[in-house]
């Protein structure tokens, strides 16, 4: 970082004294110091497409919204594969908005929350005094980004990818929110009584879906069915929070599967909820043996169609002819064997 700034002019280095723990203090310094006429956060361990920002700038340059947003895809850590967040396969973020508010497009609000895909005005935050919640390893994001939408008179949306997110499956290098099953879900819930008050009944419906998709990802895990019954209590109680007032029909658009898990938790059912959620882990876990299976056939079946493969097919075929042929001998002998020793 030190020789970045050193060799960029418009490249600044700030170190704090302490490890915060958490983003929401360095993205806040980070905000008081920009002088920038827009600003965008980008995570350590993610990267972004070379033409991302321009993209960005060029519709904040032509419209005049205070903020624009664009798409991202997750990767897989391991095998590199790539995946599209469920949010952005809705047709409806397959168009571009342009000068939108969320009055006309509420269901914005259900999308993933993600600071690091919305390119800001610099004055536009500091005219609102927007911030991030400090002291939280997760969920002070959404609180970020519903003052985003709350603020704004306009905002712009491209459905492009202009952040590649990185997924970790490897349990000896957990990102922050994946470490505490607990607290993430603390967190996410504070997250969300600090977002109600500033959305209106029909805007907060979509939130929900926002919220409860944080949360579900947490509950519908095998970590999640592992812990203590008094804490998967303590954990369903804070997230009934959440649930109450919630619009069945969005819940059916957004999120069918876990619809009745989230009905019975809000009727008071929870023996019946936490054995439903055991089939919802069941049902995580073999799809994802499905992807991966199906990730496995498409290299062979790739390998099958190179031309290497083809030409070494006369081998091939000889060698499985030579191992028949061995195999039939040594039946024969073996039979040949058993006979002469019970003789």
């Amino acid at each position: 970082m030190n020789q970045y700034s050193q060799k960029y002019p418009h490249f600044k280095s700030i170190h704090l004294a302490e490890n915060t723990g958490a983003p929401g203090k360095p993205r806040n310094i980070g905000i008081e110091k920009a002088t920038g006429e827009y600003l965008i956060f980008l995570d350590p361990d993610d990267y972004i497409p070379n033409d991302a920002y321009e993209a960005l700038y060029k519709v904040a340059n032509e419209n005049k919204s205070d903020f624009v947003m664009g798409k991202m895809v997750s990767f897989d850590d391991e095998d590199g594969r790539e995946y599209e967040h469920i949010t952005f396969k809705n047709y409806l973020l397959h168009k571009q908005y342009l000068n939108a508010d969320i009055k006309s497009v509420p269901f914005f609000l259900q999308v993933k929350t993600a600071v690091y895909l919305k390119l800001v005005k610099t004055s536009f935050i500091k005219k609102h005094n927007i911030s991030f919640v400090e002291g939280m390893k997760n969920g002070e994001d959404k609180y970020y980004d519903m003052q985003l939408f709350t603020k704004a008179a306009k905002f712009s949306y491209i459905p492009k990818v202009i952040y590649m997110y990185r997924a970790r499956n490897d349990a000896k290098n957990l990102s922050l929110t994946q470490r505490d099953i607990v607290s993430t879900v603390e967190n996410d819930v504070k997250a969300a009584k600090l977002v109600k008050p500033m959305l209106g009944s029909q805007e907060y419906t979509y939130f929900q879906i926002n919220a409860l998709r944080s949360l579900l990802w947490k509950l519908c895990d095998p970590d999640f069915n592992r812990l203590q019954m008094d804490t998967k209590l303590y954990l369903i109680n804070l997230v009934k929070d959440v649930i109450k007032g919630y619009d069945k029909k969005l819940i059916e658009k957004y999120l069918k599967l876990e619809g009745p898990f989230i009905s019975l938790i809000d009727k008071g059912y929870i023996d019946e909820a936490l054995e439903y959620n055991k089939m919802l882990v069941s049902r995580r876990w073999w799809y994802k043996q499905g992807i991966e299976l199906q990730a496995e056939y498409k290299k062979h079946a790739k390998i099958r169609k190179s031309y290497s493969w083809k030409m070494t097919k006369i081998l091939r075929s000889r060698n499985f002819k030579l191992k028949q042929l061995i195999k039939r001998r040594y039946i024969n002998e073996s039979q040949h064997s058993s006979t002469f020793a019970g003789k």
